[in-house]
C-alpha cells in the first residue's frame, strides 16, 4: 500500500485507530512504531537539554553554597554529570573554577579540625573526579587545574591547618576527638611523621609532671585510636614515675588520689629522692588525707626531712592499742623500726604477743565457760528426770 493510500484511509476513518488497523494492519503498526520512536527521541533530547541546563546551573550555584555540606553535595553531583553533559558545561566550569575553589576553601575554614580533615578529603576526591570527567573534552587547562588542586588541598591547605592547630591549641581532654582524627589521617599518609612530629614537638614543650591537663588528656587516650601519640605521651609519664628525681605536681597527685589511683601516689612518695620536694609534699599531705597508707609511704621514704613520724606512730598505736591487726600492720611497714628504734619496736612486738596471748586465754576461758554451761544444763535435765512421778499403770496394779 502506498503512502497516499494509507493517508486516504486515515482521513476516511477520521483517525479511528481501530478502523485504520482493520484496513491496513501492517502500515498502522509501522506508523505507530515510528511515532513512538519519535516520541522517545524527542524525550531524549528534551531530557538531555534539561540535564545540561541543570548542570550549567549547578556550576553557577556552587559558589553560592551556604555550608560545606551543601557545597559538597553539589560538587559531587557535578563530578558525576560532567562527562555526560557536553563541552558547554566543561567550558562554564573552566571559567568559574577559581571561584569554586575559593568558595570550597572558605566554607571549610571555620570548621573544627576533625571536620576539616573529612571535608578536605572529600573535596580532594571531587576535584580528582572532575579532572577525570573533563578529559573527554580535551580541555587541558581544566583537567590540569583539578588534578593539581586535588593534591594541593591535602598537601598544602590541610597540612597547614593541622600544623596551625597543633601549634595553637590547649592540649586537654576537650581536644581528644580532634587529636584522634589527626593521628588517624596521618596514618593514611606514606610518611605519618610529617604530621605526627609536629604534634610531638608541641607536646614536648609541656611538663608532663606539672601540667594536669596534659596528664588527664593522656589518661583519656586509647592506644587503638591515638597510636604513636599515645605511646609517646605514655612513655613520658612512665619515665616520671620510674625516675625518683622527677617532680610530680601536687595537682596531679591530688587528681590521682581523687580518681582512686592511690597506689601510684604511695609508690611515688616512698621512692622520691628530692628531699626539698618531699618536705613540701609532707607539709601538704601527711596526716591530712585520713589515709594511713599514704602516711606510711612518707615514713617508708629514707630521706631526712622535718617530720613528726614518731608522734604519728605513737598516736596510731595508742588509739588502736587493742587492735592486733592494726599494730601488726604498722609494725611491719617499711621505715617504722627506724623511726621507733629497736627498743620501742621490741616493746611493740611484745605488745602484739601479749594481745595474742590474752586473746588465746580469753578464747580458752570462753570455751571452758561454754562447757560448764553445757554441763550445768545436762545436770539440770537429769535432776528433772529424777523428780518425775511414778507411772499410773503401776499405781493401779497396787490398788488391785
Amino acid at each position: 500500500m502506498s503512502l497516499s493510500d494509507f493517508i486516504t484511509i486515515v482521513k476516511d476513518s477520521s483517525f479511528n485507530i481501530s478502523e485504520i488497523y482493520q484496513k491496513a494492519p501492517n502500515e498502522t503498526l509501522i506508523a505507530l512504531g515510528t511515532i513512538v520512536v519519535l516520541i522517545f527521541i524527542g524525550y531524549f533530547f528534551i531530557d538531555r537539554s534539561i540535564k545540561r541546563k541543570n548542570a550549567l546551573k549547578l556550576v553557577e550555584t556552587l559558589q553560592d553554597s551556604k555550608t560545606f555540606d551543601e557545597f559538597d553535595k553539589k560538587i559531587k553531583e557535578l563530578a558525576e554529570e560532567l562527562p555526560k553533559r557536553g563541552e558547554e558545561v566543561a567550558t562554564s566550569l573552566n571559567s568559574l573554577k577559581e571561584h569554586i575553589l575559593f568558595r570550597g576553601a572558605k566554607l571549610i575554614a571555620n570548621l573544627d579540625i576533625d571536620k576539616k580533615i573529612d571535608s578536605y578529603i572529600s573535596l580532594s576526591k571531587s576535584f580528582e573526579n572532575l579532572a577525570i570527567g573533563s578529559k573527554k573534552y580535551n580541555n587541558t587547562e581544566l583537567t590540569n587545574f583539578f588534578e593539581t588542586k586535588s593534591k594541593e588541598v591535602l598537601e598544602d591547605n590541610l597540612f597547614l591547618d593541622i600544623k596551625y592547630y597543633c601549634e595553637n591549641i590547649n592540649y586537654n581532654t576537650a581536644e581528644l576527638e580532634n587529636i584522634n582524627a589527626i593521628v588517624s589521617y596521618a596514618n593514611t599518609l606514606s610518611n605519618p611523621n610529617l604530621i605526627l612530629d609536629i604534634m610531638k614537638k608541641e607536646l614536648n614543650r609541656f611538663s608532663f609532671g606539672y601540667n594536669s591537663d596534659i596528664y588527664k588528656l593522656v589518661e583519656s587516650m586509647s592506644e587503638e585510636k591515638t597510636k604513636q601519640i599515645y605511646k609517646y605521651c605514655q612513655d613520658k609519664i612512665d619515665s616520671i614515675f620510674e625516675n625518683a628525681d622527677c617532680e610530680l605536681s601536687i595537682n596531679i597527685l591530688d587528681y590521682l588520689i581523687e580518681s582512686k589511683q592511690n597506689e601510684k601516689v604511695y609508690n611515688y612518695i616512698s621512692a622520691l629522692k628530692l628531699s626539698n620536694y618531699l618536705q613540701q609534699l609532707y607539709n601538704l599531705f601527711f596526716d591530712k588525707k585520713d589515709d594511713i597508707h599514704l602516711d606510711l609511704a612518707f615514713i617508708a621514704n629514707p630521706l631526712s626531712i622535718e617530720n613528726e613520724y614518731k608522734k604519728y606512730i605513737d598516736e596510731s598505736l595508742t588509739n588502736n592499742w587493742r587492735d592486733k591487726e592494726h599494730i601488726e600492720f604498722v609494725s611491719k611497714s617499711k621505715g617504722v623500726i627506724e623511726v621507733l628504734g629497736h627498743m620501742e619496736f621490741r616493746t611493740l612486738i611484745e605488745r602484739v604477743d601479749n594481745i595474742a596471748l590474752n586473746e588465746e586465754n580469753t578464747k580458752k576461758i570462753e570455751e571452758a565457760l561454754s562447757i560448764a554451761k553445757r554441763a550445768e544444763s545436762i545436770a539440770l535435765e537429769a535432776k528433772s528426770l529424777n523428780k518425775r512421778p511414778i507411772s499410773t499403770n503401776i499405781q493401779n496394779s497396787v490398788n488391785n
